[in-house]
């Protein structure tokens, strides 16, 4: 097995080994990661199932796809670690249920039969707009591995997550202007209109005590309706050198 490759049931030890936490809150951690990720693909998206190059069954001695086809859908996943951190006593935590296309019907399978690319994994949650752990972003894989497609696709996602990031500042500098310039007719419109005015005087008195930029960014693009990334680590990653620069001046 690859240093790209990883087992399901090994997220979450490694999860808590890089957060130095216990089991159960880096379940839990995990678990709320994978419902922002429902929220993203199956809600906003409407995408069902999750792709077989980033989660697949293997076999207990071998990350090799297995013979039969299997589809995993996000609340098997969901379950699985939410038993983790929650468990009932007449539900086995070791189990995930999916679907098998080859026998027609539903399955609870090992775990520890699930494999996971590192790589994959973080370019599809990044490009849903979520900082990955480290522990999936390739800070653990072998040091020696040539630049793989996945790599090439995790930058190029990564540098499409900035060009969002920088398309929803635009959007939301328009449209403080037009809640500046345009005289709303009805209540719901000036309301909308005074939300966005308040949001960008807040941007605009950085130096009062305890002020987070990403917090302000983040409610300011909500009351705006703009389409941007709303993580704060990832938006502090991109921006916090720019920031600190300008602070200076």
């Amino acid at each position: 097995m690859n240093a790209d490759v990883i087992r399901l049931t090994d997220l979450v030890p490694e999860y808590a080994r890089q957060y130095k936490t216990g089991p159960k809150e880096a379940a839990y951690a995990l678990h709320e990661l994978f419902l922002d990720l429902y929220t993203e693909y199956h809600v906003k998206r409407e995408e069902t199932v999750i792709p077989s190059h980033i989660l697949w069954v293997g076999s207990a001695g071998s990350s090799k796809l297995a013979v039969k086809s299997y589809k995993l859908f996000f609340n098997g996943l969901i379950e699985y670690f939410n038993n983790l951190f929650n468990p009932l006593p007449e539900i086995d935590d070791g189990l995930v249920r999916c679907y098998c296309v080859s026998d027609s019907e539903a399955k609870d399978i090992p775990a520890g039969i699930f494999y996971l690319s590192r790589t994959s994994l973080s370019a599809w949650v990044l490009n849903a707009g979520i900082e990955p752990p480290e522990f999936i972003s390739g800070s653990n894989a072998d040091q020696e591995t040539k630049v793989t497609e996945g790599a090439k696709e995790f930058k190029t996602i990564e540098l499409g997550y900035i060009s969002k990031i920088f398309s929803g500042l635009v959007e939301l500098v328009k449209e403080v202007d037009k809640a500046h310039s345009v005289q709303s007719l009805d209540d719901a419109g000036r309301r909308r209109a005074d939300a966005i005015k308040r949001g960008a005087s807040r941007l605009s008195n950085p130096s009062r005590k305890n002020f987070d930029l990403y917090s302000a960014l983040i409610s300011l693009a909500e009351d705006a309706g703009v389409d941007m990334p709303k993580d704060h680590k990832t938006l502090r990653k991109y921006m916090l050198a720019q920031y600190k620069s300008n602070s200076a001046n």
